[in-house]
């Protein structure tokens, strides 16, 4: 009898990158994948996927176009899903299992932009009585957090986002209804009508998702996790403020060795590497 074929679940991992990417990112990625392959993903009737991934990487100054580039890279390879990553985060190994478990069209995370002050990424946009949007800022808290709360936004940043390639189909066919021969541009950064401010590529893109009809959501739990990684100016007033912290880290350190030192006298003289 011939063995049945598993059913296939191809991810295609897009990353716009400007420069190298951050170490700690690398190393995220690298968890990651491992425990994407070596994860057991089944669908609804219990058989289990063949996994493929496959890292898509386009470096330019333009992010608009590197962005469109990988979304053709991940079409052209025939991929299930299009996971959008950000070379500047950092976020747990099973981040794409969790956000592929989750079983919707578009959901992603929501993260502090880098900026002090800070605000959170995500948005919701409502419109009041006069029908003018407002942009009201979507907060992760510890609370929505720890309820594994999964809440409908109008856009995510791209740090990292999950979606089904079918949204694409459905993209084109909005656009078609709309008399357009096509849905691109999927990426833009127009000017606001004050002239001096600019929607962000990721803004645009969601907007194009919620007018075809489908809904963004943002992973709380998830977004607890994940960080922005940011580039950050010490002092001596820092270095004063941090005093305790840092020999506490260093007392930390001095036990791991010495407990590993007595891990290894208790061992067997004759146990050789």
């Amino acid at each position: 009898m011939a063995r049945r074929q598993k059913k296939r679940l191809k991810v295609a991992l897009l990353i716009p990158c400007h420069g190298d990417p951050k170490a700690r990112f690398v190393q995220c990625l690298a968890d990651m994948l491992s425990h994407f392959h070596g994860a057991k993903l089944t669908n609804a009737a219990g058989e289990e996927y063949d996994k493929e991934a496959e890292t898509f990487i386009i470096s330019s100054s333009i992010l608009c176009e590197s962005r469109h580039r990988l979304a053709a890279e991940a079409l052209a390879w025939e991929a299930d899903h299009l996971l959008w990553m950000d070379s500047d985060h950092v976020f747990p190994r099973d981040a794409l299992c969790r956000l592929w478990a989750r079983n919707l069209p578009v959901v992603g995370v929501n993260y502090a932009r880098r900026c002090k002050p800070t605000a959170p990424t995500a948005a919701r946009i409502v419109t009041d009585a006069d029908e003018a949007d407002h942009k009201n800022l979507v907060y992760t808290t510890q609370e929505k957090a720890e309820a594994g709360e999964v809440e409908e936004v109008s856009h995510l940043g791209f740090g990292l986002v999950l979606m089904r390639a079918g949204l694409f189909n459905i993209l084109q066919l909005h656009a078609e209804r709309e008399g357009k021969e096509s849905f691109l541009p999927l990426f833009a950064m127009p000017a606001k009508e004050d002239g001096t401010s600019f929607v962000g590529e990721d803004v645009f893109f969601f907007g194009k998702v919620r007018e075809a009809g489908v809904k963004i959501h943002c992973d709380h739990a998830l977004s607890w996790e994940v960080g922005h990684l940011h580039e950050r100016i010490v002092t001596n007033a820092h270095a004063c403020a941090e005093r305790d912290a840092w020999i506490e880290q260093g007392r930390r350190l001095n036990r791991k060795f010495a407990d590993k030192a007595e891990e290894l006298e208790r061992r067997d003289p004759s146990h050789t590497v």
